[in-house]
């Protein structure tokens, strides 16, 4: 007997193919609809935060921060509202209108520069070769840093007098006032779900967990507030961030990209995500991924105005060979004064590695730049030019900038160095070789001016009368980037007291730089009628085992 089904079989699998696209295109509707839902939410999240941080810190600090980093950088696009349009410019006209002198937007806009101006990690990672090294792992660890990972901390002193008058103040709390409770309105008749609204108390919480120095404890704390925090790519960063410190280099670069699918085309300029994608790049670099250089480009076009990203895009770019492009992420922040100095390190370290030696001459020719570079760096550079094309003022900088003093007691004697700082002997370990034997340093003091260590001697060199003979002393120094220098002091013949790097106690003797030996190369310092100059040749065998001149 035939069945109904089996009669009109053809004609419902007709219908259902006709009607199969409508479904397909009513479940893209909704999908789209609960991406752009998403969308506004991630948009109003980012003005709740920035009103109540405003609110919280009314200062002049804060209220430029905001406006520069997030009301005035808004894509206003992914709010359609005209009323919250109109209480959004409201609170930027507000702004605008409290007096802020050039002086003060000047010390705003460049504290968290001066903040992290002293992260000798940049140096390190400049010249390591090898990204695998534990060194460089660290360095990697500690990343890039944007606005965002300074917004959160405590403000300082200096700042308590740029407090904003309260009578100022109130246009903006009131006309912000105002933007929240539009912010709910807007929120409901979007039908935009409560938990992808982040609260003050929210806001609060996230700040209070990124205070945590123990990373493991931050990174739980983190996790457990995920459910309020789904829509505020913020959260998604401090999340990388964190994940990054500990170096669970996978899940980081996936949040990373979490938080680029989330937050991406909210800013017409985007710090948080150029930071976040070049952290991404250097982790993928570090593992060995050949995404590294895609994602370094992509970090670079979304903001060029930060200066650590930069720098980290330009070291991923280089160790792939994309030469020019490493350049010119470097140049970004040169062309503008974006902290020049870490930034002369990486083009020299880029014009070392890819052998560049015109370039590198010319960078050694300014004497600007070479007062600012740190000594390791210069004394590399001067080793692989050579004497023909290392100016002589190098050579004098170089030689002048580091000494020894033989101190004869008649107890115990020792050798006491001094340095310059850019010798960033703080980050170095020391060794002095004297007669065949290795002694570690027994006292360190790292000044302002100059840095000193104090060595023991391994033997007797005579009394303050008595002088046995010359001591041949030699100094090992080896920075994290796997840098090792020999350095052989020999018996001081400066013409006089102006030629000296560092002041003699009476009684004293001098030793100057005999010889550098770094990179397979020798540095031979040679007194001239214009000043010391190199002579360099590869080091032979058995050269490590002189410490004299």
């Amino acid at each position: 007997m035939t069945t109904f089904a089996a009669i009109h079989r053809p004609v419902l699998a007709t219908l259902f193919l006709a009607v199969l696209p409508a479904l397909s295109w009513g479940a893209e509707a909704d999908e789209l609809a609960e991406s752009e839902r998403l969308e506004t939410a991630v948009a109003l999240n980012y003005c709740r935060a920035a009103f109540h941080r405003i609110r919280q810190n009314p200062t002049k600090e804060v209220l430029i921060e905001e406006e520069e980093k997030i009301l005035d950088n808004l894509n206003l696009n992914e709010i359609d509202d005209p009323e919250v349009i109109r209480l959004y410019t409201g609170v930027l006209d507000e702004i605008n209108g409290i007096e802020i002198a050039d002086r003060e937007r000047v010390i705003l806009k460049d504290q968290h520069r001066r903040g992290v101006a002293q992260k000798l990690t940049w140096n390190i990672l400049a010249f390591s070769s090898q990204l695998a090294t534990a060194q460089v792992g660290s360095a990697i660890k500690t990343g890039a840093d944007s606005w965002w990972d300074y917004r959160n901390t405590t403000l300082s002193r200096d700042r308590d007098l740029l407090q904003i008058d309260r009578q100022q103040m109130t246009g903006v709390v009131q006309k912000s006032s105002a933007f929240l409770d539009t912010f709910w309105k807007l929120a409901q008749r979007k039908q935009i779900p409560d938990r992808w609204l982040v609260r003050g108390t929210d806001l609060d919480r996230l700040d209070r967990a990124m205070q945590e120095e123990d990373p493991e404890v931050r990174l739980r704390v983190l996790k457990r507030m995920e459910p309020y925090m789904t829509a505020y790519p913020p959260y998604w960063y401090y999340v990388g961030r964190t994940e990054q410190a500990m170096g669970n280099w996978v899940s980081a670069s996936k949040t990373y990209e979490r938080l680029v699918s989330l937050g991406g085309g909210h800013f017409r300029r985007d710090e948080m995500l150029a930071t976040g994608l070049a952290n991404r790049a250097a982790i993928e670099d570090y593992l060995g991924n050949g995404r590294a250089v895609a994602i370094a480009e992509k970090a670079l076009s979304y903001s060029s105005e930060v200066w650590e990203a930069n720098l980290l895009c330009a070291r991923v770019l280089e160790r792939n060979n994309q030469l020019a492009s490493a350049e010119d992420a470097i140049l970004r922040n040169l062309d503008v004064g974006l902290e020049k100095q870490h930034s002369r390190v990486f083009q020299l370290s880029l014009y070392y590695h890819s052998d560049q030696r015109g370039k590198l001459a010319k960078m050694l020719d300014d004497p600007e730049i070479v007062a600012a570079l740190p000594m390791a760096a210069l004394v590399r550079t001067a080793a692989l030019l050579g004497p023909e094309q290392t100016p002589a003022r190098v050579t004098q900088l170089i030689t002048q900038s580091i000494q020894g003093q033989a101190r004869m007691n008649f107890g115990r004697d020792d050798f006491v160095l001094t340095a310059s700082p850019a010798w960033q002997l703080n980050l170095a370990k020391a060794t002095l070789v004297s007669g065949g034997r290795e002694v570690a340093q027994a006292e360190v003091n790292f000044g302002q001016a100059a840095h000193q260590i104090r060595f023991p001697a391994p033997q007797d060199w005579g009394t303050p009368f008595k002088k046995d003979s010359s001591p041949d002393v030699a100094l090992l120094l080896t920075y994290p980037d796997q840098t090792t220098m020999r350095i052989s002091f020999g018996q001081s013949t400066y013409a006089s007291t102006s030629d000296r790097p560092m002041p003699l106690a009476s009684g004293n003797q001098a030793m100057r730089v005999a010889t550098i030996d770094v990179d397979d190369t020798r540095l031979s310092v040679h007194t001239a009628a214009y000043g010391p100059r190199f002579e360099s040749r590869p080091l032979a065998e058995g050269d490590s085992d002189q410490t004299g001149s």
